[in-house]
């Protein structure tokens, strides 16, 4: 019953007779204009009550929806955004925007709700029926705890968030490569027939196979991803420290270089230095040299500019094609050379720095890395400079 309605007895006299009858009676919310009511058809108090708690209520509650409190979350320039930067954090645009792509699904599908009626069954049902990958459905739900970060902002109690079970990883993982598999690869002669036959008929657009050979052989040889290694300029060979600095990557789909790495910002770049083989530092020093490179140039170039990364992926394809190594039913691209890398680094090097060298962050794992703490960075990653010499021998 609305706790804004009160009621009463009243005795009334009718056609001669005094009755009693029950009333309720209100103050207009707007106007503060006592009212009152008969309570219709009620003779006993019990009754009275039950009249009046059929009543509309006389005040809307101030409903604040999952909508209404999200509507400025992830928006670059907003409320939630200046917040969080005064709390140190930072996000690239990109990852603003997929954050926010998610929060838009959130919004369609409970939208209409409040946070406090939102239970851990509604929305483990709703991802279950979903198709996306289980690392997707993950991000989601951190998208939703940051929901509940929100909402002591908007005006509500704090409510913790519940503990939603976390998805099974559902994306295949890319398969490694054998050290023989890797000489079958990297057989210089493979690349420069693709070449060849590639431009057999239009010869005038060949430059050779020796950019897109030396950019995968950076990804194996440092093991970075595609987009780092595509990206990769002169002044990132630290030739006489040995070690690789990766301070950004090439974006293929806006065909701009960063001057951060993935995961980072512009404020929070996420630099880090990976050992340099001897073997490759005398490749790629012949290189530079041959090429006349300087300082600031892309050091694998196709015409003039970065590669292409779906170029890239062309000839790493027919590499792979022609090459005799026997797929079968493993998932071997680009990024195969990376999980290559890595997973051979991890028998020699301690974990933790393996982490380092690869740029993953957890929540253990101290980020500290800026331009300024490169020394620092050289020095960290120094005890695996022996086992990149000989990781594919």
């Amino acid at each position: 019953m609305d706790s804004n309605y009160h009621i009463f007895k009243k005795s009334i006299t009718s056609k001669g007779k005094l009755i009693h009858k029950w009333y309720c009676y209100w103050n207009d919310p707007i106007t503060g204009v006592m009212h009152q009511k008969v309570c219709k058809g009620c003779k006993t108090q019990a009754e009275a009550y039950a009249f009046v708690s059929s009543l509309p209520s006389l005040f809307l509650e101030n409903k604040i929806t999952i909508a209404k409190m999200t509507r400025d979350m992830y928006i670059p320039g907003g409320r939630h955004i200046e917040r969080l930067e005064k709390l140190g954090k930072t996000y690239a645009i990109d990852i603003l925007k997929y954050k926010r792509s998610m929060l838009e699904v959130f919004i369609n599908q409970y939208g209409s709700l409040e946070l406090k009626d939102l239970t851990i069954p509604m929305v483990t049902e709703f991802l279950s029926a979903d198709k996306h990958c289980g690392s997707w459905k993950n991000n989601f739900l951190t998208v939703v705890g940051e929901v509940y970060q929100e909402a002591p902002f908007m005006g509500l109690p704090y409510i913790q968030e519940p503990q939603f079970p976390k998805f099974k990883r559902n994306t295949k993982k890319k398969d490694v490569f054998t050290t023989e598999e890797l000489n079958q690869l990297f057989d210089e002669k493979l690349w420069i027939s693709i070449s060849k036959n590639r431009y057999e008929k239009h010869p005038q657009f060949d430059e050779g196979h020796k950019a897109i050979y030396l950019m995968f052989l950076c990804c194996v040889k440092c093991g970075l991803r595609i987009g780092e290694s595509i990206g990769a300029r002169v002044n990132q060979f630290l030739f006489d420290q040995e070690v690789f600095l990766v301070d950004g990557f090439y974006k293929h789909n806006q065909l701009v270089r960063t001057n951060y790495n993935k995961c980072g910002s512009e404020e929070d770049k996420k630099i880090r230095v990976v050992p340099l083989p001897e073997d490759f530092a005398q490749i790629i020093r012949e290189y530079i040299l041959e090429n006349k490179l300087s300082s600031e140039d892309y050091v694998f170039q196709r015409y003039g500019k970065p590669i292409r990364k779906w170029l890239a992926e062309e000839w790493f394809r027919k590499a792979l094609e022609t090459s005799g190594i026997e797929t079968g039913n493993r998932i071997l691209t680009p990024h195969s050379l990376r999980f290559t890398y890595i997973t051979r680094m991890r028998r020699e090097v301690a974990g933790e720095t393996v982490q380092k060298i690869a740029g993953h962050t957890s929540i253990a794992m101290t980020d500290y890395y800026t331009r300024a703490a490169i020394p620092e960075m050289v020095e960290a990653v120094k005890s695996a400079n022996g086992a990149a010499n000989r990781l594919f021998e």
